[in-house]
Parts: C-alpha cells; sequence; structure tokens
C-alpha cells in the first residue's frame, strides 16, 4: 500500500482522496476471494455496495462512522476508480472500462449549495465577532477570493502571501498543481490588518483560538459551527465558481482559478449554469472589481 500510495498521491490523486481510496481496496481485499480480478468482480462489488441487503462486514470511515446501509452512486463511482488503480499495480490487471460503465444506477444530479454575494459579505463581516478565534474573517475572505478547499486553506504559511503584488502561493491538494492567486486588495488588507495584531510572523497562516495551526477538519467543523452552517466547502468553492461564472468569466479561467484537474467536475458546473462544454477556451480573468465587492468590508486601510 505504502508503494501505491507513492505512485498516485501527487500525480492522479491528492492526499485526501487517497484516505479514501485506501478505504476502498481495503474494503475490496476483504471480499474478495479470488486469485485474479475482473470486470466482473468489479460489477459484482459494485452489485453488493448498492445492496441494502449485503452481508455485513465491520466498515467504518476514516473517522469511525459505521458505513451506510446503501453506497450513492457518487460513493461506488469512487470505489471503483480507486479498485481499478489498486488491481493495475497490485495485480496486473488492466480493466478499459471507465467507472461510469460499471456503476449501477445513474450518476445524481449536479446541485452545489452556495450562497448569495450579500450572505458571503456578511458572514466575512461578521466572523470576526462570532468566534473567539483572531483571523477567521480573513481566512474566510481568502477562501472565497482564492476558491480555497479546506485543505489548501489550512496549508498556507504567512510567507505565501506577497502583499505588494497581492499574489498568494497555493500548494496543491486532491490532484491539482500549485499555483499562484492574484487576490482582491480588499482581502490582502484584511490579512494584512490581522496579521499586525497576530502574535505570529511566521509559520502557518491561520490560527485557532489558542494559536495551534487548524486542520482540515477542525477548521471545516469550526466553520459550520460558527460561520457557515452550509459548510467551508460551500463557502469557498461552489459560491466563487458560481458567481464568476454567473458574472461572464470563462469556464477555462474559472477553472485555472479553482485548479480543477477534473473534466467531469468541469462539465457539471457548465451543465448547472447552462454554459456549452467546448467554449472552455478564452475569455477575461475573473474580475477583482467582483472579488473586491463581495468580500470588501470595513476593514481598517494600511
Amino acid at each position: 500500500m505504502d508503494r501505491f500510495r507513492e505512485r498516485v498521491v501527487g500525480r492522479s490523486i491528492g492526499e485526501d482522496t487517497f484516505t479514501a481510496y485506501r478505504l476502498w481496496i481495503e474494503r475490496f481485499e476483504q471480499w474478495f476471494t479470488g486469485d485474479e480480478p475482473s470486470i466482473r468482480d468489479l460489477e459484482d462489488f459494485d452489485s453488493m455496495l448498492e445492496d441494502p441487503a449485503r452481508p455485513t462486514y465491520a466498515w467504518e470511515n476514516d473517522v469511525g462512522r459505521p458505513a451506510p446501509i446503501s453506497y450513492s452512486y457518487s460513493s461506488r463511482n469512487q470505489a471503483i476508480s480507486a479498485v481499478k488503480k489498486w488491481i493495475r499495480r497490485r495485480y496486473g490487471v488492466d480493466i478499459p472500462e471507465q467507472p461510469g460503465d460499471i456503476v449501477l444506477g445513474e450518476e445524481e444530479s449536479f446541485t452545489p449549495t452556495y450562497l448569495s454575494r450579500e450572505r458571503v459579505r456578511d458572514i466575512v463581516e461578521s466572523a470576526d465577532s462570532a468566534c473567539n478565534c483572531d483571523g477567521c474573517a480573513a481566512a474566510l475572505a481568502v477562501s472565497y477570493d482564492a476558491v480555497l478547499r479546506a485543505s489548501e486553506l489550512v496549508q498556507l504559511d504567512v510567507g505565501d502571501l506577497s502583499p505588494e503584488t497581492r499574489e498568494l502561493a497555493v500548494t496543491a491538494t486532491k490532484g491539482s498543481r500549485d499555483s499562484t492567486i492574484k487576490l482582491g486588495e480588499n482581502t490582502v488588507e484584511r490579512v494584512t490588518a490581522y496579521l499586525r495584531e497576530a502574535t505570529h510572523s511566521t509559520g502557518p497562516l491561520f490560527r485557532n483560538t489558542y494559536g495551534d495551526p487548524w486542520n482540515k477538519g477542525a477548521w471545516s467543523t469550526h466553520a459550520i459551527r460558527y460561520h457557515v452552517e452550509e459548510g467551508s466547502h460551500a463557502f469557498g468553492r461552489h459560491t466563487p465558481i458560481l458567481h464568476q461564472l454567473e458574472a461572464g468569466v470563462s469556464l477555462a479561467d474559472v477553472f485555472r482559478r479553482a485548479r480543477h484537474q477534473s473534466p467531469v467536475t468541469r462539465a457539471s458546473y457548465a451543465r448547472y449554469v447552462d454554459v456549452d462544454v467546448p467554449s472552455l477556451a478564452g475569455g477575461a480573468l475573473p474580475d477583482e472589481r467582483l472579488i473586491d465587492d463581495v468580500t470588501n468590508d470595513r476593514a481598517e486601510r494600511l
């Protein structure tokens, strides 16, 4: 498994996805009793996952919750994707069929949860008074502005932001690439104002009330409890992506900023906003005025 991880993490998937893949692979190996897996075995594994009457296995997810009675289409699609990669390396068996050709049923409709621009502005403006942590308003503004996953936000260091150029270096997660994002003026001003009052000038950029760095799970839980009941992913990913598409920014530029690698994900967003998928080329860069307008508050000017 360690060798498999070395081969796939950072190439086709990120660390978080590998954690999920590992669970599916362990479940497959517990279930599979043959010598050499075939497409029939993958079809049977998928059917077993989908069947509420399947044999009981002592399965839990990565935080210890028991397995559901029946897995969704998207979960089973991920399971088959994981197992296909695994059996190619573990057993030397290459199954050319795509997961969508193996998984039973139809893909659930893509209905992302996203917030209005007014709601985003209200959340950012009220964030620092909504909890006991310093810097939550700055963290939320950066999350929205740079279209960050929670895993990307908590990895940021103080040195990743260049206030002079307004550039933020984002470390890749989930199989994407490292990138540099240009932030809006108000976002940078909010972060620099936060750092003027902070007790740290190096190391992790955003920290909890005890001064410790956030991790992905803790930040996600905190965001839901105190700031965004819809969750940090809806706030930092779905919402800015859809706001930019609605504002007329091209699909290519939106996905470049969001660091989306999956063509399936791109097509889902395109269908949701009724944009022709082939129009992925060209277009204007995200309008900083849009970003600044949404993240603008009454932060102190430098």
